[in-house]
């Protein structure tokens, strides 16, 4: 392979001061194909929280680099495009070979339509195939393709046309379906190897790290009537109180709008003894290493309040018109025929029911879900490690935003330091123009009892005082008055000239 070569030391000297992510950036290589190639050459890496560390001015400590027969570092990148760092951990974090890859199946509502076999099998035995199609919005030949795929059997060619005839005809049965692996009832005994990448939980500590991997091989989910942890029964009963009061509520109307729990509106009554019994093993498979459930009922990780949520897909098939339905529509059209008003009866063309597929997704990224290859029980360990990769996401985040609004403190404060200063500033050039002005009434004032003692016209005691009053304006002296006190020269004017006193 012709990767680019470097120094084993000139490459832990630019770990240890560029990071790991960038010097991979640098050589052009993925994140994970870096790491792997540091353990294989024995480089150590900045562990967890190193750089926010050096950051924020904290004492830290530098790995040496152990001895090692090996100079030189190939740096051959591995075939493909690399992964981005902010890849889906939950992705990541599976390795499968290919004749038993699964991967993770993400689906959004409504890109797939699904169909219910026995309605199907009615509607195609009871009108034509180009009637029936044009309901599901498709050709006649797509709606055959798709009654193959779901082993429904449809009429034959020429079958309507001896229906029309009076001949007889036959029907076959609907065959029962054939449910692939796992696609039946989810599995809470045997499952398929957990399978986790070499850089995963990479910011704990290789102990740690071998604790929590073993515990997540071992997790399983406890089947129907296990007790729950009492967390997660609170919550799973306030959810059931929630479904009963809106049965009660019913159609009424009113301003007060009550808080839905978490997960009581997003999966159905049927599967919530599934979906907390997924909730209870991750719980109880974390507990040991201080999980704990928060009051917004998050997962409290690695010391992070990990947010999840649940949710339950629903399938798409034709409304069956109810009998009050056809009445409501008989008495619309009777109004239209009678030129009469008359509302036009809202009759849904689809229905939406629950079909008891879940979905996890943990801190807003990392997505599990029920799919034709596994279910989320079978996924339980690697769902309890996407929980702790979550953890260390968040983490991240978190340290990210307190550095900013650290760093947005620190300018408000500059700024109103500025501020004051400037303020200040304008306080003292202000007092330094008052105070020259009280000199140079002073310094007036002198000439002009000089001027007036070379002319004769008042006397010593009138000189004397006159003096006085010069010395109290001028602020090199800072004379004190008999009567008016100490002269403030910083002020204004106005604000500092005696005035005189009324009456009591």
């Amino acid at each position: 392979m012709g990767g680019k070569t470097v120094s084993r030391q000139e490459l832990y000297d630019e770990i240890w001061t560029i990071s790991a992510s960038k010097a991979a950036e640098k050589y052009e290589i993925s994140y994970a194909r870096f790491l792997k190639i540091c353990r294989e050459n024995s480089i150590p890496i900045p562990p967890s929280g190193y750089w926010t560390k050096l950051q924020c001015g904290k004492p830290v400590e530098k790995t040496p680099l152990p001895a090692s027969k090996i100079d030189v570092v190939v740096l051959d990148p591995e075939k493909g495009k690399p992964k981005e760092t902010d890849e889906i951990i939950a992705q990541q974090a599976v390795i499968v070979p290919d004749e038993e890859k699964i991967g993770l199946e993400i689906r959004y509502e409504g890109q797939t339509q699904r169909y219910n076999r026995e309605t199907l099998y009615q509607e195609v035995w009871e009108e034509p195939m180009t009637v029936v199609s044009k309901r599901y919005g498709m050709s006649d030949n797509g709606l055959r393709k798709i009654c193959r795929k779901l082993d429904v059997p449809f009429p034959p060619a020429g079958y309507w046309a001896k229906v029309r005839a009076g001949k007889s005809v036959s029907k076959p049965a609907l065959p029962k379906v054939k449910t692939p692996p796992n696609e039946d009832k989810p599995k809470t005994g045997e499952r398929r190897k957990l399978h986790v990448e070499e850089t995963a939980l990479s910011f704990l500590k290789e102990e740690d790290r071998r604790k929590i991997v073993d515990a997540a091989s071992k997790l399983r989910v406890a089947g129907p009537g296990a007790k729950l942890h009492k967390d997660i029964a609170s919550q799973k009963e306030k959810c059931e109180s929630w479904l009963e009061r809106q049965k009660e509520r019913g159609q009424r109307y009113g301003r007060y709008v009550e808080e839905v729990p978490v997960l009581a509106a997003d999966i159905s009554k049927e599967s919530y003894g599934r979906a907390f019994h997924i909730l209870d093993a991750l719980l109880k498979g974390m507990l040991p290493f201080g999980a704990s459930v928060t009051y917004q009922f998050h997962f409290q990780v690695n010391g992070e309040d990990v947010p999840f949520s649940m949710s339950e897909s629903k399938d798409q098939i034709p409304h069956t018109v109810t009998q009050e339905e056809k009445l409501a529509l008989l008495k619309y059209e009777e109004a239209k025929r009678k030129n009469s008003w008359a509302s036009k009866p809202n009759i849904p063309k689809w229905e939406h029911p629950w079909n008891g597929r879940l979905t996890l997704t943990i801190n807003g990224k990392y997505k599990f879900m029920d799919c034709k290859s596994y279910s989320l029980e079978d996924r339980i360990g690697e769902i309890m490690i996407a929980f702790y990769e979550a953890s260390y996401a968040v983490r991240l985040q978190r340290l990210e935003a307190e550095e900013k609004r650290r760093k947005e403190e620190e300018e408000r404060r500059k700024a109103e330091e500025i501020r004051a200063r400037y303020n200040k500033e304008i306080d003292y050039t202000g007092g330094l123009i008052n105070a020259a002005e009280d000199y140079d009434t002073a310094c007036k004032l002198r000439a002009y009892i000089a001027a007036v003692k070379a002319s004769g016209q008042k006397s010593e005691d009138w000189i004397e005082w006159a003096n006085a009053k010069a010395d109290w304006f001028d602020p090199t002296i800072h004379a004190e008055d008999p009567y008016f006190g100490v002269r403030q020269h910083a002020k204004s004017a106005d604000s500092k000239m005696p005035k005189r006193k009324g009456y009591w």
